[in-house]
């Protein structure tokens, strides 16, 4: 896959989330937003929690690594190459393979763990489009070379564009949990 293609694909994808966040989620009452399906399930506040732990950790690292590529001036590339961690992250987070099996979230990202505030949504929707506009800017960088460490494992770090594709997939999986909640009409 080219790098013009993946980032087309994030861009798309992060779009069409926005949009269907500010329909789906935006206009419901914060109760609706606490409805769990079952007792051990995260309600969609739950779920936007969790994204935005995420973002808080990783994207100040994108943009730190955006700027050290500009500033070494790497070309982007033309094929995405994918390291061992880029490739298992992707696979785990990818929505198609829910249900396939679980994963515990780590503790500093466990909804259970984690001070739901009432603008949980909102901060997701602002995590999104800050998102959209590092992949935006990454049309300028090489992403088999640009790295962010993982915060699980410092001593692993993710290619750029294995981290892309893996955030993007990893709001996917958690955006189709958290409308699993809303209630049917």
């Amino acid at each position: 896959m080219t790098q013009t293609d993946l980032l087309d694909r994030l861009e798309s994808d992060l779009r069409s989330l926005l949009e269907q966040a500010r329909t789906q989620f935006a206009t419901l009452p914060e109760e609706a937003l606490q409805v769990r399906t079952q007792p051990e399930r995260w309600n969609a506040l739950e779920c936007f929690a969790h994204l935005n732990a995420h973002f808080d950790y990783f994207l100040p690292r994108i943009e730190l690594s955006i700027h050290k590529s500009k500033a070494r001036a790497w070309a982007p590339a033309d094929q995405i190459r994918h390291n061992w961690i880029g490739s298992w992250a992707i696979r785990a987070v990818n929505p198609e393979n829910m249900g396939a099996s679980r994963r515990k979230s780590p503790k500093r990202i466990d909804p259970k763990r984690l001070t739901i505030r009432q603008h949980e949504l909102k901060a997701f929707l602002i995590n999104c489009k800050m998102l959209l506009r590092l992949v935006q800017q990454c049309r300028l960088v090489n992403l088999n070379k640009a790295k962010v460490k993982h915060f699980r494992w410092p001593g692993f770090h993710f290619l750029l564009g294995d981290l892309l594709e893996y955030l993007v997939l990893h709001v996917k999986r958690h955006f189709i949990q958290a409308q699993a909640t809303l209630p049917r009409l």
